[in-house]
């Protein structure tokens, strides 16, 4: 049964607690929201969505002077369309897989004249001209239009409606569309759920840089198998019938065309014989002359970089990268006006940038030595410069660097510690700088090429205006250090030592965990209040990046090969019978939470490791490998008829019996990434084995929460458990 919920002493009182409404507040403690900060093309203004005061997830529209950094609202959200506006579920999908959680214009695009901004609002498009100073209504249909795009030369805009793509003549004021042939499971110019999910392709279609022609992709889902998914929500109970590709199933069939913008017949690209891949990426050559293509092989062990001619759609292979386990995506290919390209790679055991020409030969390669690539932001040809994120010395700080584009030793941008990210003009002249470490909330401030401070954005700094402010005093900073690991690998960790902690007094212990791939919880950046909040609470609160957590190169991750529940599990129980070691945590009282693979290693750990732990939360859990998608789960695990023991030994029901500790299973009942079957599958053997477990669902929840009651609710439940389960609190 709930305890009663806390509430937070009033702003100002010395003794203002964390707690999950304080967590969840319209207002975030983490400062204002500010997203998808641009330079406009002329250098003039830095555009940014900024959320408001009253409401942090309601997102407008606000513009800042370059020269004297005065803001002023361009558009406001709720002007434009009033009232709550009942997402597609199209749209809700997209949002979903892009993790975007608030309301209001929540992306917008600059033409590259810097005369205009495009937004979708309400299901429909919308063009900000900045000389009249008013927002003109493209669209007004009763369905969604998405994935709103100006032509780089700004005469057209385009949007998918209804799986088909449409141009908007801008100067005739009249709508085209540029597709056709949808129906069924038939889909133009959209990207398919995995790639949306797993390899980070959120469109379905590309302008070329004269305007002249779309390339776009064709998808049918029609050899996708069908799941029906039962959408239980407060009011209603929905069928949904998803074609969700589980491990081992097929996925789409799919083409990529190439349209002229003002119409004609579609050049089908070749993309070879083998019809089962993924479309990783798709670019340009900067004279348009050349579609490159980024193909992937199913088992992805292999990507190629196809170049086709757009006219005729004939390829030819220009360069492949593989590995023994497989080659992970990334953002780094830039087109350069010579004809060559820049190119990211991980083939020394480290992402690098590396340059070619136009026929395909390695010029050179630009970065290399101690540390790694994590994003190239900018290339300035003028200047022979190349501005990218990276570290050298440690992965847990994030830092910003420039580089000659014929390599050589870089030049570090910036200095403190902590995480440091950048937008950069698309001429490089300006860049809008983001900066957080544990102490300072991210804050972010326009510089100019050199480095040289302009203004701030959003200073957010800790003073007696921040919201955070009434809970500095009980503000931990985390502790680091290393373990070893079986094989003697080094493991980073981070701790949160109870400031109310006595002098010979035992604390309990929770650890947060993830320990999947492409993810990294050991930095130094601002974050998980929720530790903080446990902290508060009087729990020591630990972290460690496991073997196969993301940033630290290929031979740390790649143990996860094949291998998924075994290294990961092994690597934390190194940290919790460290924890255990510890004069002031009690070793009797150790949990652990995760949500995703975090809630799968939760079960791994409970089941696989039952003596260190007391309590476990286990949230949105993938319970069985081949309940998950083709493209995260096989580019790991191999398919599930060729890799059966790896399958069977990475499941929960594996060590399943040897479930001691208290267990609370919490799931999103309308959730489409980590099927809710997941947790059903896992009732249903601990019921049948006899075991005593917790059980919370949310009808009408997905992976990610949108209701802030429901994560007030979910919140609050975790800490319930764990103080009835580790401190005995009734």
């Amino acid at each position: 049964m709930l305890s009663a919920m806390a509430l937070a002493v009033a702003p100002g009182s010395a003794d203002a607690k964390l707690t999950p409404e304080v967590l969840n507040a319209s207002t975030s403690l983490n400062g204002p929201s500010l997203r998808g900060a641009a330079v406009s093309p002329d250098g003039s203004l830095v555009t940014v969505l900024k959320g408001r005061e009253s409401d942090s997830r309601q997102l407008d529209l606000w513009a800042y002077d370059i020269e004297t950094g005065e803001p002023r609202l361009l558009v406001s959200s709720t002007d434009l369309v009033s009232g709550d506006v009942e997402l597609s579920e199209e749209e809700k999908n997209r949002r979903e897989r892009q993790r975007i959680y608030d309301n209001g214009i929540t992306s917008y695009q600059w033409d590259e004249q810097g005369r205009r901004i495009l937004f979708p609002l309400g299901g429909d498009v919308f063009v900000y001209d900045l000389e009249t100073g008013e927002p003109q209504q493209l669209t007004s249909t009763d369905a969604f239009e998405t994935d709103a795009k100006f032509s780089p030369d700004g005469g057209y805009v385009s949007y998918v409606r209804e799986d088909e793509l449409y141009v908007y003549d801008l100067k005739a004021k009249r709508e085209r569309k540029a597709t056709s042939g949808a129906g069924g499971a038939i889909r133009n110019a959209v990207s398919e759920f995995v790639s949306q999910e797993e390899l980070d392709r959120d469109t379905g279609y590309w302008w070329s840089p004269d305007d002249a022609r779309i390339a776009f992709t064709q998808i049918d889902e029609a050899p996708v198998p069908v799941a029906e998914r039962i959408d239980i929500n407060a009011d209603d109970v929905v069928t949904i019938r998803q074609r969700y590709p589980f491990a081992g199933a097929d996925n789409v069939r799919i083409k990529l065309g190439v349209v002229k913008a003002k119409g004609g017949e579609t050049a089908w690209v070749d993309l070879g014989d083998n019809s089962d891949i993924y479309l990783a990426r798709v670019h340009w050559s900067a004279d348009a002359s050349t579609l490159y293509v980024e193909r992937l092989s199913r088992d992805q062990k292999r990507l190629d970089l196809l170049a086709a001619d757009p006219a005729t759609g004939k390829t030819r292979l220009v360069l492949s990268e593989a590995a023994e386990t497989w080659v992970n995506l990334n953002h780094d290919f830039r087109a350069l006006s010579e004809g060559g390209f820049i190119w990211g790679s991980e083939r020394s055991g480290f992402n690098h940038l590396y340059r070619y020409g136009a026929d395909g030969a390695l010029v050179g390669q630009i970065t290399g030595g101690a540390g790694l690539v994590n994003g190239l932001s900018c290339v300035n040809e003028d200047a022979g410069l190349i501005y990218y994120r990276g570290w050298r010395e440690t992965p847990l700080e994030s830092h910003l660097f420039s580089v000659s584009i014929d390599g050589g030793e870089p030049t570090q941008l910036s200095s403190k510690a902590g995480s440091h990210y950048a937008n950069y003009s698309r001429n490089c002249q300006t860049a809008i700088r983001t900066f957080s470490s544990q102490l300072q909330p991210p804050q972010t401030s326009v510089h100019d090429k050199d480095g040289a401070f302009r203004f701030w954005l959003k200073e957010n700094a800790l003073d007696g205006a921040h919201p955070y402010t009434p809970y500095l005093s009980s503000h931990i900073e985390w502790e680091y250090g290393q373990l070893e690991a079986a094989d003697g690998t080094p493991l980073d960790y981070k701790i949160l030592k109870p400031t109310n902690l006595k002098r010979r007094q035992r604390a309990p212990a929770i650890i947060l965990v993830y320990g999947g791939p492409h993810a990294q919880l050991v930095r130094n950046s601002w974050g998980d209040l929720f530790a903080q909040m446990l902290a508060d609470e009087g729990y020591v609160v630990f972290k460690l990046d496991n073997r196969g957590a993301y940033n630290r190169g290929t031979a740390f991750e790649n143990t996860l090969y094949r291998a998924m529940g075994t290294t990961e599990v092994e690597d934390q129980a190194v940290g919790a019978r460290f924890l255990k070691s510890l004069s002031f945590v009690d070793p009797d009282r150790i949990g652990v939470y995760g949500w995703s693979y975090g809630g799968y290693m939760t079960m791994r750990m409970l089941t696989a490791t039952p003596d260190l732990f007391a309590a476990g939360v286990s949230g949105a859990p993938v319970t069985d490998w081949s309940l998950y998608d083709t493209a995260y789960t096989e580019r790991y695990m191999g398919k599930p008829q060729e890799e059966a023991e790896a399958y069977a030994r990475g499941s929960v029901f594996t060590d399943l019996d040897g479930l001691t500790a208290d267990l609370l299973v919490i799931h999103g009942m309308a959730d489409d990434n980590v099927v809710f079957q997941n947790s059903v599958k896992l009732m249903n053997a601990l019921q049948s084995q006899g075991a005593s477990f917790e059980l919370m669902t949310y009808p009408g929840e997905k992976h990610g929460f949108r209701s802030r009651a429901n994560r007030i609710h979910r919140d609050r439940l975790i800490l319930d458990f764990f103080n009835r389960r580790l401190k005995g609190v009734k």
